[in-house]
């Protein structure tokens, strides 16, 4: 059973909150990899480039292509493709997650070599902070987005899965009950009276064919003919009666 029925606050159900989940992160895919994008360009031309861009950089492309095939997924009902965005996205997210502690543990280091005597420092250090407080919340904005995606993907993955094993389950009762198909046919070949191998007035069992004919041993025909062969009076003997 799919763990959520409805989705987007209950206002739709699974497969329609799927295409949105899918269009929302394509939107904000692009607007991360825009900005990524920047950075990795800024940066290069100082002649040095982030290897946490660079990271962050496949992230969202991975990402955006299997935001598309999670559309192609839900319209064609391709269950692998439905499981696939899931997989990915959690892969995704952990990657993500490991970057933002790298910078995090590197930015605070960074800060904390930055002494606050003067005002400017002061400023500069707490300008960080907050900027690593706000990355964070953002972060964990995207966290909960992307949990409850996840939730609501993986729930019609599981609709798609419970509807797919049901058809096959009812197709294997079909099969197996018909008594009228091949293996429950007691009416068919071997068991027909009439067919050939039981059939009685067929070949072989017939009393009026050849060999079995009454009238086959004919005694008016040759050999067996009185009034043919033999001295017949009147026809090759000269009658006494015509000499005298």
């Amino acid at each position: 059973m799919a763990i959520l029925q409805r989705s987007c606050c209950g206002c739709c159900d699974v497969k329609t909150g799927s295409i949105v989940v899918a269009v929302t992160w394509i939107v904000l895919t692009l607007i991360g990899l825009g900005y990524t994008s920047y950075s990795v360009y800024a940066t290069s031309l100082f002649g040095a480039v982030s290897p946490t861009n660079i990271v962050l950089l496949i992230v969202y492309i991975v990402n955006l292509i299997t935001h598309i095939l999670l559309i192609i997924g839900v319209v064609q009902e391709a269950r692998p493709l439905v499981l696939t965005w899931v997989i990915v996205t959690i892969i995704c997210t952990a990657v993500s997650l490991i970057v933002y502690i790298y910078v995090t543990v590197a930015s605070l280091a960074l800060i904390a070599t930055i002494s606050a005597e003067s005002e400017i420092q002061a400023a500069i250090v707490g300008a960080s902070v907050a900027g690593i407080a706000i990355a964070w919340i953002i972060w964990g904005v995207f966290f909960i987005l992307t949990v409850y995606g996840c939730l609501v993907v993986f729930s019609h993955y599981q609709n798609l899965r419970d509807a797919a094993m049901g058809q096959g389950q009812q197709q294997m009762v079909v099969i197996g009950n018909q008594p009228g198909m091949a293996g429950n046919q007691s009416y068919m070949v071997g068991n027909q009276p009439g067919m050939a191998g039981n059939q009685p007035y067929m070949v072989g069992n017939q009393p009026t064919m050849a060999d079995n004919q009454p009238y086959g041993s004919q005694p008016v025909m040759e050999n067996k003919q009185p009034a043919m062969m033999g001295p017949q009076p009147g026809l090759g003997q000269v009658s006494h009666d015509v000499k005298l």
